[in-house]
């Protein structure tokens, strides 16, 4: 069968821009359709396919017990690869429109209370560069609300990481006499180390944020800030520690393995699922709880939900909304605590 399969996975690299791990998804997905289609089914010709075979294949996918994810992403990789056929006039219908992924029971995330996170990370030794790239990496994903492809991804060379204050910016300080001085950023940096100016202006730089460049789905690039903790563990990670994991290598990768490669997303699960279980934490949890947690805390914070959104790089604020909801619960969890004490004290006056 002349199934254009290369064709289809190479306009996802070069039109769309996907991730080698995504294109590999993808890949694997259409390779068992079509499979299923000639073996299955009998049918020899893509312009063949009749939505009737469609639903074949996606009961044949049922009847393997598989997850309803697992069958939605399977029905969305048919559903793309048929409308590539169609749309590059290969075949002249698409049989995949009427195609419907099974509904799915939508559960809230798990996520971890900052007590939670401050235990997992708290419980990391710092005495080899593994450890201290475990500390680094768990870190950095939680104060970044990255996804796991993300942080596998991350560059080590960050131009914007070093923190930047405006010349202009004014800097508030206590001079000699304890009287309130002022002075900018682009005089107070030229001044003396011991000038009580220049150290408000090494405290402010020292505090301020730092900007990491991020790639998402789609290979998206966004700028992401990385506080001051965060951003000199990633410094101290760098300059210290992956010089003796990177042995001679030449990854372009923060972190990486201790032979020097990069990190598979395989390998940060079972880093983070070591930690947590080690921290004594019995909630289930990967990669995306800590993202789940970050979003789940600003929100809590009085966060606006369009700044959550570009932190999480997510293209439509319907899928940041689920974080709303989950505060939502923390709220009713919390009336429930102690909506029985308010209620009994109003009964005894």
């Amino acid at each position: 069968m002349l199934d254009h399969r290369l064709d289809y996975l190479n306009m996802l690299r070069v039109e769309i821009n996907s991730s080698p791990k995504t294109i590999e998804a993808y890949d694997s997905d259409i390779r068992r359709y079509l499979c299923y289609i000639r073996d299955s089914e009998g049918i020899k010709s893509i312009d063949d396919i009749r939505p009737s075979n469609i639903r074949s294949y996606v009961n044949s996918l049922s009847k393997m017990l598989l997850a309803p994810s697992t069958i939605s992403r399977n029905i969305a990789s048919v559903r793309s690869y048929h409308k590539f056929l169609k749309i590059e006039n290969i075949v002249k219908e698409n049989p995949s429109l009427s195609i419907t992924a099974p509904k799915q029971k939508k559960q809230l995330p798990t996520v971890l209370s900052v007590e939670e996170i401050n235990q997992i990370i708290s419980n990391i030794p710092k005495d080899t560069a593994i450890n201290f790239r475990d500390y680094a990496m768990i870190n950095i994903l939680y104060a970044c609300g990255l996804r796991v492809t993300e942080l596998c991804e991350l560059g080590f060379w960050q131009p914007y990481l070093e923190p930047v204050i405006k010349y202009d910016q004014i800097i508030k300080y206590k001079d000699e006499n304890g009287n309130l001085a002022k002075i900018n950023a682009g005089k107070a940096m030229k001044l003396p180390d011991t000038h009580l100016g220049h150290i408000a202006y090494r405290l402010k730089l020292e505090k301020t944020p730092g900007i990491i460049n991020v790639k998402g789905k789609g290979r998206k690039e966004r700028f992401v800030p990385i506080n001051s903790s965060s951003r000199n563990i990633w410094f101290l990670f760098e300059r210290k520690y992956r010089k003796k994991l990177l042995k001679e290598k030449n990854a372009q990768e923060l972190f990486i393995s201790r032979n020097g490669r990069s990190l598979t997303r395989a390998m940060v699960n079972k880093i983070i699922n070591k930690w947590s279980k080690n921290a004594g934490i019995i909630k289930k949890v990967s990669p995306h709880t800590f993202r789940h947690s970050f979003a789940t805390h600003l929100i809590e914070g009085g966060a606006d939900i369009r700044f959550v959104q570009h932190m999480l790089g997510h293209a439509d604020i319907s899928t940041t909304q689920i974080y709303t909801q989950l505060d939502q619960t923390t709220l009713k969890e919390k009336y429930d605590e102690f909506g029985d004490v308010i209620f009994n004290k109003k009964r005894m006056n």
